[in-house]
């Protein structure tokens, strides 16, 4: 026989089991053996009071995607950057393009991107009047390539970058117009039937601005966007020419009032011709049809001045084409007194 010891122990276990709450607000009813789990549970009558009583955890149970966002997201708080405003519309930015971090998806899925031209001539991507009118006379400039359209979204961009102090649109803008460089390399490489390789500008220059409107503004923003392209297209960046006057915005003047107001406004620097002969000189700039080694050092000097000096101007916008019209006819005229001629290519951010 058991002790009586041993026997009032034992039924103080069964008391235990008949009374405890089990894990999910279940107790076990009575009438089962004691010792065994539980096979038959009703809902607690505690509310709240249930308790865990097991010594282990079960991994089935757990919310693996809750304690994953629970670890995970106070990491991702420290880690992350904080959320920045767009720079063009001022909300946070959610989303991004590639290459464009300070711009929302939005407003870069709102960039009139020129991808096909209905105007070979000045970069048009509709009809041209300018280059199909009769007896126009003949550009100074080979030929002109934008970025982008000059809609009133892109308007707003470049009012804000020249006029409102927002500069730091200036690289967003850059971007944009070292983009249209990589294009124009490619399409003037396949004209000339060859790679990247083949087609090669000597320097990059920029339409200049007034000395008022360089201390109005803090900077010319055509030199903005011609950095960015010179470093794109592996040429030295040049100031070639200078503005000798000051004339008021040319964005709400017609066609004649531009020409007339850009008449003697512009003229090479003291020092252009200095500047351009290095970039000339520089290795890889003598590009031949032939081996230069089967020449002879005079042949090769002569071959040399017969290849035209190649520039790209650089502007903000493209309207009439009277602006880089008469800068590339003044860069023309720069060679042609050194004896050598000018192709003088047109590269801006916007057209309109």
């Amino acid at each position: 026989m058991k002790s009586t010891s041993c026997a009032c122990e034992e039924l103080q276990r069964k008391f235990r089991l008949r009374n405890r709450v089990w894990p999910g607000g279940y107790h076990r009813d009575g009438g089962e053996d004691a010792g065994a789990v539980p096979a038959r549970l009703v809902g607690c009558s505690r509310e709240g009071a249930v308790v865990n009583e097991e010594r282990s955890v079960s991994y089935a149970r757990i919310d693996w995607s809750t304690a994953k966002e629970a670890v995970l997201s106070p990491l991702h708080n420290l880690l992350a950057p904080p959320a920045l405003p767009c720079l063009t519309c001022g909300k946070m930015i959610s989303g991004t393009a590639k290459g464009y971090p300070e711009i929302c998806s939005s407003c870069y899925a709102a960039i009139p991107w020129i991808t096909s031209l209905k105007c070979k001539n000045c970069g048009r991507p509709v009809g041209c009047p300018d280059c199909t009118r009769e007896g126009a006379p003949a550009r100074n400039f080979v030929l002109n390539r934008s970025a982008v359209s000059y809609n009133a979204t892109m308007r707003e961009w470049l009012a804000q970058y020249k006029f409102r102090g927002n500069e730091a649109l200036g690289p967003v803008l850059a971007r944009m117009t070292g983009f249209a460089a990589q294009r124009m390399l490619r399409e003037l490489s396949e004209k000339n039937g060859g790679t990247g390789d083949r087609f090669r500008f000597d320097a990059v220059t920029f339409v200049p601005v007034s000395e008022d409107r360089l201390l109005e503004r803090g900077f010319n923003q055509a030199r903005t966007l011609a950095l960015e392209a010179a470093s794109i297209l592996g040429s030295p960046l040049l100031p070639l020419l200078e503005r000798v006057r000051h004339t008021e915005k040319q964005s709400f003047k017609s066609r004649w009032q531009r020409l007339r107001d850009l008449q003697g406004i512009f003229c090479p620097a003291e020092d252009a011709w200095d500047q351009l002969k290095p970039a000339l000189d520089r290795p890889g700039a003598k590009t031949f049809p032939w081996s230069v080694f089967s020449l002879h050092d005079s042949m090769v000097a002569e071959t040399s001045r017969a290849r035209p000096i190649r520039l790209l101007l650089i502007d903000d916008v493209y309207t009439t084409g009277s602006t880089v019209d008469t800068c590339a006819g003044l860069l023309r005229e720069l060679c042609e007194s050194e004896g050598r001629s000018g192709e003088i290519y047109c590269l801006t951010w916007a057209r309109s």
